[in-house]
């Protein structure tokens, strides 16, 4: 185990612990310079806050507060209910089963394409990040049968399903042409510098996408799912269930950031190389002042680093087919945390990229689509900052801060995780220089453990879900058991309580909460319930049942519909649709 002293990051943060300038929340609104936090004094709520009033400041909760548990069920702040659309296995068309492990999720308004901005009737889309085959078909070990790989291939990728809310405010499932899955077999594309490249065995069309974890919307209407964790899916099943075994495999063809129309099911799937391979977490968008798109996103793995990717082509509003072509090429960079600079990622433009060589004395690239094949190779080489685990990245809605979650990194004693943000230069994000503070540190102080998925509201807020391990998550006498189960929280940006945590929301047991997503009027919040029952010793030593509850059935993973919001105040647009 490396100590904490021999990662360039936890140098920068002793550095900045060291100035003692520590800030204790967010920046004030108007604030002129980024601060750093103090990681030993970070706040916490004293009490749970009081009712929130119908002429709520944007700045306060709109719920009474939750306390941490470890209860089997989702549980939510009174007022507040949910609806289950679709848990694994159930079908969104005739025999086409909704996937596994369901995570982030994005409502397109049915009426998107002429203009419209419904909040209660839409195309969801929901990523399927992997699968457990004991909780899927009862596997125990040995070698699979192609019956069950191909169970196992069905069940990753992404779905478009229906979803409606009625008179009576519930939500649900509805039958539509458009609904569909993309798995581990629908044929896709390589678009950009990789596509037919050697490293990728001259492939222009692969198959299959997996690994799908969180992802993000385009403002050209499209829906972009990230592969993360795409090695394992090839290797030989060992003891304990480690690979998927998985016969045919090609791990270069995947690990990349896949664009979906929703709207089309005619629509191949796009893997759009330019903006690098590497374990995606998920995009977040701006557009520059210029219009070209700037993606921001996080390599899910220790000691990796944060990337930020600019288009050569603007989007171009009412042009479908030239906004579809945005993301084919254009910069990678990689962020360098003590420079507070952006690091392009370019073979031509770097002699140390020509310069780097393997352990055998062979170079390590021979152009740029090997640059963009191994990312992570490039950015270190480079001297991009490896963090702690950067999962999700999102954009304030008000001031464009770039906030990046830190899950964790128990290998420098970093076991709560840190949410970082991060200011471009003059307020553009295709900017190269940039600074960054802490916006809140996680631990038994501040209430929360490993920050995950992130999602803002047009008020400025921040919504967060956790991702502590299945292992250890509301397990007594842990040094996570202070937050019970992985839970959802609502952190104010401004303000006195700005970057306080304040818990709205408990999942099940062992599972995480994934993908928050708004309708457009917020008055509807999309929620998965991913690997509930994750650690079950088997199908009859199962530690969950959600969502029947019943005490006795197989736990499913599936999407729910919460609603209990007030809404927006008629003025906030919300979405770059």
């Amino acid at each position: 185990m490396s100590a904490p002293d021999t990662s360039p990051w936890h140098k920068l943060l002793e550095e900045r612990l060291s100035r003692r300038a520590a800030l204790r929340g967010a920046l004030t609104a108007g604030a002129g310079a980024l601060l750093p936090l103090d990681l030993r004094a970070s706040p916490a709520p004293a009490a749970p806050a009081p009712p929130v009033p119908a002429g709520r400041r944007p700045t306060a909760p709109p719920f009474r507060p939750i306390q941490p548990t470890t209860r089997d069920a989702l549980v939510l702040p009174e007022g507040y209910r949910y609806d289950v659309l679709r848990v694994y296995g159930e079908e969104i068309a005739p025999g086409l089963p909704f996937g596994y492990n369901a995570d982030f999720t994005a409502f397109f308004p049915i009426d998107l394409p002429e203009g419209g901005r419904s909040s209660t009737d839409g195309l969801l889309w929901v990523n399927h990040e992997y699968v457990n085959p004991l909780l899927m078909y009862g596997y125990r070990g040995g070698p699979k049968t192609e019956a069950q790989l191909d169970v196992e291939r069905m069940a990753v990728g992404g779905s478009v399903i229906r979803v409606r809310r009625g008179a009576d405010g519930r939500w649900s499932f509805a039958a539509d042409a458009r609904n569909r899955r993309m798995t581990g077999l629908t044929r896709c594309r390589l678009t950009g510098p990789v596509a037919g490249s050697s490293g990728v065995r001259g492939a222009t069309e692969v198959k299959g996408s997996v690994g799908n974890c969180s992802g993000g919307v385009t403002p050209w209407g499209t829906v972009l799912s990230c592969e993360e964790n795409v090695d394992e899916y090839g290797l030989a099943v060992e003891p304990g269930g480690y690979g998927l075994g998985w016969t045919g495999y090609e791990s270069v063809h995947q690990g990349w950031v896949v664009e979906v129309d929703p709207f089309d099911p005619s629509f191949t799937p796009l893997k759009r190389t330019a903006l690098g391979r590497f374990r995606h977490e998920n995009v977040a968008l701006r557009l520059a002042a210029d219009g070209r798109a700037v993606a921001y996103m996080g390599d899910d793995k220790r000691d990796s680093c944060v990337y930020k990717f600019v288009s050569d082509r603007p989007f171009r509003p009412g042009d479908r087919d030239s906004n579809l072509r945005v993301l084919e090429r254009g910069r990678l960079y990689a962020a360098d945390f003590g420079r507070g600079a952006w690091v392009l990622l370019d073979y031509d433009a770097q002699p140390r990229l020509r310069e780097a060589r393997r352990p055998d004395g062979t170079p390590l690239f021979a152009g740029q689509a090997d640059v963009l094949l191994d990312a992570r190779a490039a950015a270190l080489a480079l001297g991009a900052t490896p963090v702690d685990r950067p999962e999700d990245i999102e954009i304030h809605p008000q001031t464009g801060h770039a906030y990046v979650a830190l899950t964790n990194n128990y290998l420098h004693g970093n076991f709560h995780g840190q949410i970082v943000r991060i200011r471009e230069a003059d307020g553009a994000p295709e900017a190269t220089a940039f600074e960054w503070d802490f916006f809140a540190v996680g631990g038994p102080q501040s209430g929360f453990s490993s920050p995950d998925n992130l999602l803002f509201d047009p008020y400025g807020n921040l919504w967060m879900v956790t991702d502590v391990s299945s292992g250890v998550v509301g397990e007594p006498g842990s040094i996570y058991a202070f937050q019970g189960n992985n839970a959802m929280f609502f952190f104010a940006t401004e303000g006195p309580d700005a970057g306080k945590a304040v818990q709205f929301a408990s999942g099940p047991t062992e599972c995480e909460l994934t993908g928050p997503f708004w309708t457009p009027d917020g008055t509807t919040l999309f929620l998965s319930v991913q690997h509930p029952g994750e650690e079950s010793g088997g199908l009859e030593a199962l530690t969950s049942h959600w969502p029947r509850g019943d005490g006795r059935s197989v736990p499913r993973p599936g999407v729910v519909a919460v609603t209990g919001f007030p809404g927006w105040a008629p003025d906030r647009r919300f979405h770059a649709w």
